[in-house]
C-alpha cells in the first residue's frame, strides 16, 4: 500500500472542508419540508392547513372566481404574527373581539364556514393588535419576526413579510424556451 502525499492528504482534508462547509449551508434548509406551507417563528403553517383554509374560503366565492392560495397563506402568516405580537405585549384578543371587527364587514360570511372563519380571525388578529400596540410599533415588531415561506408560493419581502406570487422562490429557473426553426 502507497503512503498518501501531502498534496493528496490536503486534497483529502480540502474535500471534507468543502463537505462539511455545504452541510452548514444546507441546514439552512432544515425547515424546508414540502408538507409545510410557511414557518412564524418556530409555529408551522402546514400545506394540509393552507389547503383547508382556501377551500374553506372558497365556499364563500361567486363561481367562476379562484381564492389565490397566497393571499390565504398572507393572512395565516399575518395572523401568526398578530397572536406572536399580542402574547410579547400581554395583549388577549377574544372571539367576541374579532366577532366585533368583522360584524358588516366583507369578510362576515366567512364565519359560518370553520376553515374559513379562521382566516377571517387571522385578519382581525391584525387589526386589533396593531390598534391596542400603535400602527409604527406593530409594523416594527412584523419586521422582526422569522418567517419563512415554501418557495412554491413566492417570494417573501423580508420586512413586511408579504409573499410576492409574482417572484419564484425555486432554486431552479425555466428552461429558456426553444428557438423556432426558420424556414
Amino acid at each position: 500500500m502507497r503512503p498518501w502525499s501531502t498534496a493528496s492528504r490536503r486534497s483529502r482534508t480540502a474535500a471534507a472542508a468543502a463537505m462539511l462547509v455545504g452541510a452548514g449551508a444546507l441546514a439552512g434548509c432544515a425547515n424546508a419540508n414540502p408538507a409545510v406551507a410557511a414557518y412564524v417563528d418556530g409555529t408551522r403553517i402546514t400545506q394540509t392547513q393552507l389547503d383547508a383554509a382556501v377551500a374553506g374560503v372558497q365556499q364563500t366565492v361567486q363561481e367562476g372566481q379562484q381564492v389565490s392560495p397566497q393571499a390565504v397563506l398572507n393572512a395565516m402568516v399575518h395572523g401568526a404574527i398578530a397572536e406572536d405580537i399580542a402574547a410579547k405585549n400581554g395583549i388577549t384578543v377574544t372571539d367576541a373581539d374579532r366577532d366585533a371587527v368583522l360584524k358588516g364587514s366583507n369578510l362576515e360570511p366567512l364565519l359560518p364556514i370553520p376553515a374559513a372563519k379562521e382566516v377571517a380571525y387571522d385578519i382581525a388578529d391584525q387589526q386589533i393588535v396593531a390598534q391596542k400596540v400603535g400602527s409604527e410599533p406593530y409594523l416594527q415588531q412584523i419586521g422582526e419576526q422569522q418567517v419563512t415561506i415554501n418557495p412554491r408560493y413566492g417570494v417573501l419581502d423580508e420586512q413586511q413579510k408579504l409573499i410576492d406570487g409574482e417572484k419564484s422562490g425555486s432554486l431552479a429557473r425555466p428552461a429558456s424556451p426553444s428557438p423556432t426553426p426558420t424556414p
